[in-house]
């Protein structure tokens, strides 16, 4: 078979919009792997002669070149926005009809996520209670059953606009990261809560969840970060786990927002001694259940994910979030596998489609 070509797929203003320092990341393990890669958007395509006009990162730039269509897409369009645009929406229909396959087919939100996976007998006991907020009494009730909540928007990213709610003989006490701190406000009754969280969530869509008491390192909340790739084979693994511990009275652990990164081994091993082990691969297993359920329920082609899964004290693992567009891992161990994996993943996907063209 001739040399595999991987196409990043982009979009957005300029030559090469999006996470150039992943894009740079990836060609270079292409390159390592005996693969050609470049990065390039809907308008780069020109269908009718079977070219783009493509972008690689070479001696400190990228520069233009012209390319053939690739044997595989790797889709990296960066947000929401841009992925349900006409623009990208038509690219993807003609991949599809000349058989080219397109992976990390879209953007999950944390509501259907929450709706499929509950479906799943073995996943749903690792599944926090969830709720779209659609009236006030959604989050009343809640705080009720639970006495201490989470609200976060349905489209959240890196932590951003979340906050947590929680009830007592005092009254409330809503918390929330404004800035580089984290904020506090209490009341007596949950009538003077209510103009707070409108004006917290704007016009937003939001989920309230089941806050879970979880385990503590140095005493402070923490969850596990893993990476789920298909590997060379096409299937489902788990390449790498780091731990984010939350700042000190943070509400989420996500580094931009104050949290920092702690290894794996020694967070395990510290918090549960010789359950470690075990513990470690209770996360692997629900990680393992969850990669190929979504993947099913969205109907799509999926290469990777991103996780963010929590453990309480017994070290019962529940997940929260999964990310179908990781940003790149801050642990170069994780990073390395992941990019090895990536590769052996895109020949995979090249091969099985060069055996689909000859049948």
């Amino acid at each position: 078979m001739q040399r595999p070509v991987l196409g990043i797929l982009t979009a957005g203003k300029g030559q090469v919009p999006g996470n150039r320092e992943m894009f740079r990341f990836v060609q270079l393990a292409c390159r390592e792997a005996g693969l050609t890669a470049y990065v390039f958007t809907p308008a780069q395509v020109n269908w009718s002669r079977g070219t783009v006009k493509g972008y690689r990162y070479v001696k400190g730039r990228w520069q233009p070149g012209r390319f053939p269509l690739p044997h595989v897409v790797y889709n990296r369009i960066p947000n929401r926005q841009l992925e349900v645009s006409g623009e990208v929406q038509l690219t993807k229909r003609r991949l599809r009809a000349k058989g080219i396959p397109l992976y990390n087919a879209g953007y999950l939100n944390k509501y259907d996520l929450y709706q499929l996976l509950r479906g799943n007998p073995q996943v749903q006991p690792h599944l926090p209670w969830t709720k779209l907020v659609r009236r006030r009494s959604d989050i009343e009730h809640a705080l009720q059953r639970f006495g201490r909540v989470y609200l976060k928007p349905k489209h959240a990213f890196a932590g951003k606009g979340i906050m947590t709610v929680s009830l007592g003989s005092a009254g409330w006490a809503l918390r929330y990261r404004q800035g580089d701190a984290n904020r506090e406000i209490r009341g007596a009754s949950l009538g003077e809560l209510w103009p707070k969280l409108e004006q917290k969530m704007g016009r937003q869509s939001y989920i309230v969840q089941q806050a879970i008491q979880l385990a503590h390192y140095k005493g402070r909340t923490f969850d596990v970060r893993l990476l789920a790739q298909k590997n060379g084979a096409g299937q489902w693994q788990v390449s790498g786990m780091g731990v984010r511990v939350a700042s000190k009275g943070g509400i989420t652990t996500h580094v931009p927002n104050g949290g920092y990164i702690a290894p794996a081994p020694e967070v395990f091993s510290t918090v549960f001694g010789a359950n470690a082990s075990s513990v470690q691969e209770s996360v692997s297993r629900l990680a393992m259940l969850v990669a190929p359920a979504v993947e099913k329920g969205y109907q799509g082609l999926f290469g990777e994910m991103s996780m963010d899964i929590g453990l309480d004290a017994s070290g019962h693992p529940w997940f929260f979030e999964a990310n179908a567009k990781p940003m790149r891992f801050d642990e170069p161990g994780i990073r390395r596998v992941g990019l090895r994996t990536l590769t052996a993943y895109v020949q995979y996907l090249a091969r099985k489609a060069g055996e689909g063209a000859k049948a």
